[in-house]
């Protein structure tokens, strides 16, 4: 695939998984405007999750403006407007008119899952992984809150039964004997899949597990038929993530309170 192809199916790709999770949540809005471009809030109090998204190429500010309104209408939790293509005045000045004057770049990061043999993971001694399911959401809800250190509540939310049952995801938590050391997320979409959630808790950073768990669910991924692996980085992810063989292709711009 050509860099383009590969960053048009991860962008749609990632639109298409975070609106899975808004339409799985009971408190849930997924409102798509046209392709590419969807007013998506999962209720929960992040406003990463909630708000405008907007993963068109070459966007235009009106349908942006028109969402926000709306947003601002129906979303009573911290929201955003999210976009892929390079911000233009139009589009500031919407999210500067809802008080939105913080703004933060978001690398988007593919990795090709192509041909066969190990994808460059080492995994530590006793590390194990394990997939669990909508009974163990409690677990892994747990396990999430600890490694973002985020409160529990919060988690509840984006770990819980209604998205580990979703068809296109895909639960992991890696342990050391009795003691989870991190978590991940899978979410698939049309051949590619999205990397979310990898948390590893305070005491045990630092050792390798945020690269083992990642390098073994894009294993496992890989086994179930997904050729092209993106997520979107935060900067102490990055060299973590480059050193599985991700690369960087865009920058996305979020504009929040």
């Amino acid at each position: 695939m050509e860099t383009l192809d590969v960053t048009e199916v991860a962008a749609h790709g990632w639109l298409e998984n975070v609106a899975a999770i808004a339409e799985a949540l009971p408190g849930g809005l997924c409102v798509r405007a046209e392709p590419g471009l969807a007013l998506l809030a999962s209720g929960a109090p992040l406003a990463s999750v909630n708000g405008v998204f907007d993963v068109r190429s070459a966007p235009g500010p009106g349908l942006i403006a028109d969402l926000a309104a709306r947003a601002a209408e129906q979303i009573d939790v911290p929201w955003c407007i999210q976009v892929r293509a390079e911000p233009d005045a139009g589009t500031a000045e919407t999210a500067a008119a809802h008080g939105m004057t913080t703004v933060v770049r978001t690398p988007l990061m593919v990795r090709e899952l192509t041909g066969r043999g190990t994808l460059d993971g080492r995994l530590p001694a006793g590390f194990a992984l394990r997939q669990p399911g909508p009974e163990d959401s409690a677990v892994f809800a747990t396990a999430l809150a600890a490694g973002f250190e985020a409160p529990a509540q919060v988690m509840s939310l984006l770990g819980g039964a209604e998205i580990l049952s979703l068809p296109c995801a895909t639960a992991y938590l890696a342990g050391v004997g009795d003691e989870v050391v991190a978590t991940g997320l899978a979410l698939r979409a049309e051949g590619c899949v999205g990397i979310f959630n990898i948390s590893v808790p305070p005491g045990r950073r630092r050792q390798g597990y945020g690269t083992a768990i990642t390098s073994a669910i894009l294993e496992a991924e890989r086994e179930r038929g997904a050729r092209l692996a993106y997520l979107l980085s935060s900067e102490k992810g990055l060299s973590v993530y480059a050193s599985l063989g991700f690369r960087t292709v865009e920058q996305w711009t979020r504009y929040t309170t």
